[in-house]
Order: C-alpha cells, then structure tokens, then sequence
C-alpha cells in the first residue's frame, strides 16, 4: 500500500503500510452519557477500546497534570481545566469511547457550562482549536503504542540472541569433544567404536543446532525490518498535524 494523504473537508486520513495504521479526526454531532447532542471531533484509532482509555488517560495526567473522571463505563472527563490549545475557559473536557470494526474511536467534547458544549455554532472558533488538540493526543496515543511496539521487538531479538548464544556455547561443548575423541581414537584408545557413535550423535546435534541458529538470525532480521517501518510510522506520527 502506497503511503498517502487524503484530505476530504473536515478530515484527514494518513494511511501506512504497516500495521494498518491510520490517523483519521474528523467531526460529528455525538450523545453525552445524558443523551443530549453535543458536536464531536472523533479521533479514529487501530487499537481497541481499553488501551485507547489507557493512552487517553495517560495523555491527560502527563499533557496537563489532570484528574481523570469515570462518568461511565465508557465516558471519561477532565473536569473544570484550562485548555489554553483549545480556550482559557475553565471547560469540562469529555471523551466518549465506542468500538468500531477496525479498532475503536474517541469522541472529544468541549463544555463551558452545563449542557453549553463548544461546537459549529456556539463557540466555534474554541470548537475548530479542538481538532488540533484531538490530533496531539492522537500523536500521543501512537507514539505510546510504537514505542511499546518498538520495545517489545527489542525484547524478542534479545531472547533470540541468548539462545543462539546458548547454541553456540553448545555447539563448541560439542566440538571439543569431538575434537577429544578423535585424538582418543587415533591414539588405539579402548571404547574406539562407542566414541565414534557419540561422535557422529554430536554432530547431528551440532547440525541442528547450526539449523535453529539461521532460523533465529533470519527472525532476528525480519524482527529488525519492523522495527525499521515502526521508527518510519513514528517519524511520520510525528508529523501528523
């Protein structure tokens, strides 16, 4: 898949190779936890529900020291805070998560007042700032999950290099002995024929344990080549506006 923006109006859509990724806002009148419409900036993201609560809560305690408000299961606030992004109003802030077929997506709400919410009419100029505000959190949420993503490749690549380290101290146990058998049985030594099996029993181990070592450098690579497109997909996250 080529990379590729698409702007259409009120959205844009950024679609990466791996991963499936894609960063998509765009804008929508949404129901409160009260069932009264509010207009929406809806952040579309890959991941499912409970680690998009995660990045969201995160962004907001590290982004503005905040306190995090469970109204449902599913609505989280931050309450009576100051924005400047977005308004120097003191404003309830509202994000509203729902499942969707490729991940979930995240409905942010801007309320001065109760039942008074930013949007097309009232309040539009803080309204248009939310989008930049939803897009840094949507920046946020993916460096987290690349950077976890990056994190556990690194973990897989180190644990495959311990057990070729581990084959290949192995394999020189093996050789050694080999080595010492041969020289055992060029001298006459007694047991020759027993030494030639358990000779040819090392050697079909080192084989296989030769084997297991290029199937775990071949995966080393393609673990490697990930993290190669993740540090991309980070690069163009970053610029993501």
């Amino acid at each position: 898949m080529d990379r590729k923006f698409l702007l259409v109006s009120l959205f844009s859509v950024l679609a990466l190779p791996l991963f499936a990724q894609k960063l998509q806002v765009d804008t929508r009148p949404m129901q409160t936890e009260e069932a009264r419409t509010a207009d929406a900036w809806i952040a579309h993201l890959d991941q499912d529900v409970s680690y998009c609560i995660g990045t969201y809560s995160d962004f907001m305690k590290k982004t503005f020291s905040a306190k995090i408000d469970k109204r449902t299961k599913s609505v989280l606030s931050v309450n009576k805070t100051a924005f400047p992004e977005v308004s120097n109003l003191r404003i309830d802030q509202r994000a509203v998560f729902t499942p969707e077929s490729s991940g979930s997506t995240i409905a942010f709400m801007f309320s001065p007042g109760y039942d008074i919410h930013f949007g097309q009419q009232l309040y539009s100029e803080e309204f248009l700032k939310g989008e930049t505000f939803v897009k840094s959190y949507v920046r946020f949420h993916y460096k987290v999950f690349y950077n976890e993503l990056i994190k556990d490749l690194n973990d897989k690549i180190k644990s495959k290099n311990k057990s070729i380290n581990s084959n290949q101290t192995r394999i020189d146990k093996n050789n050694k002995a080999i080595k010492a058998n041969e020289e055992d049985i060029a001298a006459g030594a007694t047991g020759a024929e027993k030494m030639k099996e358990k000779n040819i029993k090392l050697t079909k181990e080192n084989e296989e344990l030769f084997a297991e070592i290029e199937k775990l450098n071949t995966e080393i690579t393609n673990l490697n080549t990930e993290i190669g497109k993740a540090n991309e997909s980070l690069v163009l996250v970053e610029a993501y506006k």
